[in-house]
């Protein structure tokens, strides 16, 4: 015996809004984090630095002082990169650092990059994410 239409398009409306919901507390979660950096001038982080500290900012400049460190994890064997740099957005200067792994493709900088740089400020910048310009 087939059930009736209208109790099986209860279960899959019920199934539906329950799809959505969950889709919407993903989403809820996910896209604030996305959002979070704070674009900053780094005059205002030298000049406020504990109201910033630990928070995810943004900072725009360019690259200065270069230097890459390049090595082999030992327990990993994975290759990693570290990039050190100065921004200087006009305001200031801070000092940044950007750890990848070599081979998965990150963004290699270079002096005199403009570039947006995005991380936790620690003093310095933990740098998550760079996009050059």
């Amino acid at each position: 015996m087939q059930e009736p239409i209208s109790r099986t398009g209860g279960a899959v409306m019920k199934m539906m809004t329950g799809w959505v919901w969950m889709m919407t507390l993903v989403l809820g979660v996910l896209i604030p984090a996305t959002w979070a950096a704070e674009p900053v001038k780094i005059n205002s982080l030298q000049t406020y630095p504990e109201a910033y500290k630990m928070k995810v900012i943004q900072v725009e400049g360019t690259v200065s002082g270069y230097h890459m460190d390049h090595f082999i994890g030992n327990n990993t064997k994975l290759e990693k990169c570290i990039q050190n740099f100065i921004v200087d957005d006009g305001t200031g200067t801070i000092q940044a650092s950007y750890a990848a792994l070599c081979n998965m493709g990150p963004v290699m900088l270079q002096e005199g990059d403009q570039v947006t740089v995005e991380g936790h400020y620690l003093g310095t910048l933990d740098v998550k994410a760079v996009r050059k310009h």
